[in-house]
């Protein structure tokens, strides 16, 4: 993130102060260029997108902010109430540090490569080998990318290639947008999971369940309504609409009917509850931190805002 956005998020930040300045005589808040000027009018005017929530308890506040994953330039910058927020906690917490390249490679290493010399072909049954070089052909993605990938992660390889054809990129993460403003105020950026645990997680598929769950999802590739379907997911994230969330995510399961329970129950319930204690011991230390997770973490009883409600904190929507 450039100087000039770490200085008009200074001027945000101080722009709270700006009377108790005035009456000391001193100059309240360093004056905007035009480029910042228009930056923060761009601020001022964006509407709400993702989900945020205020969760307190004994004096003690975090932020819960909803993020997509991928994204497009345009949806950028995120309205001052997002940013405020963020320039205002005292941390930045993801579900893992994207920026952490080597940690990344890593597990990739580690968990979503077949061991040598077994290819992804050599695992698959002839008509479904036949279905994902199709896909994979009709995506752009170079058949040979894939051979060494478990199929855990080739069926995202595809969701990251059809995600990619409809014009979104994991450049444009929300994710990255905060850790901008982190990095620029030095605010320190940490983990609740990290992609070691998240790999482990897909890692601890059975290769069986592997092989379904990339049937299912390229069968939900090759139906015409998917474009849609994750248009409407979009949509949802940038009118700030949780229950559209909750309800087009419900409706996805129905197109992988023997992969929902496991998806379900190991990618949302069991992850949503460790998010939540995690969260609860850092409100317990002192610690005013800004969650940043994927917005479908936040939606319905067992999101991190009804869980921690149920932990006795209140829960404030800040986009209702």
């Amino acid at each position: 993130m450039s100087n000039w956005i770490a200085r008009l998020l200074l001027i945000i930040l101080l722009a709270g102060w700006q009377g108790a300045w005035a009456e000391t005589g001193l100059s309240a808040v360093p004056e905007a260029d035009a480029e910042e000027a228009e930056a923060l009018r761009q601020m001022q005017v964006a509407p709400s997108r993702g989900l945020l929530f205020a969760v307190s308890k004994n004096g003690q506040t975090a932020y819960l902010f909803g993020t997509l994953h991928v994204g497009k330039a345009e949806f950028f910058p995120l309205d001052l109430t997002a940013t405020q927020a963020m320039v205002q906690s005292g941390e930045l917490v993801l579900e893992l540090d994207a920026s952490q390249i080597d940690k990344m490679q890593a597990g990739l290493q580690r968990y979503a490569m077949l061991p040598p010399p077994q290819t992804l072909d050599a695992t698959l049954p002839p008509e479904l080998k036949q279905r994902l070089h199709t896909r994979l052909d009709a995506l752009a993605i170079p058949r040979a990318s894939v051979q060494t990938l478990k199929p855990w992660m080739a069926t995202l390889t595809l969701t990251v290639g059809a995600l990619k054809q409809q014009g979104y990129g994991f450049e444009y993460a929300t994710e990255f947008y905060f850790t901008g403003i982190a990095q620029a105020l030095n605010k320190p950026v940490t983990e609740l999971e990290g992609i070691g645990y998240q790999f482990q997680l897909f890692d601890s598929i059975p290769l069986r369940d592997q092989l379904v769950y990339l049937e299912e999802s390229l069968g939900y590739l090759e139906q015409a309504g998917m474009q849609a379907d994750t248009q409407a997911l979009i949509d949802a994230w940038l009118a700030s609409d949780a229950a559209a969330l909750q309800q087009i995510t419900l409706k996805s399961y129905q197109h992988a009917p023997r992969s929902a329970p496991w998806i379900k129950q190991k990618l949302f319930s069991e992850r949503n509850q460790r998010m939540a204690a995690k969260i609860e011991r850092m409100l317990g230390e002192g610690r005013t931190p800004f969650v940043a997770v994927g917005a479908l973490h936040l939606t319905g009883v067992d999101g991190l805002p009804a869980l921690l409600e149920k932990r006795g904190y209140r829960v404030t929507n800040l986009y209702p």
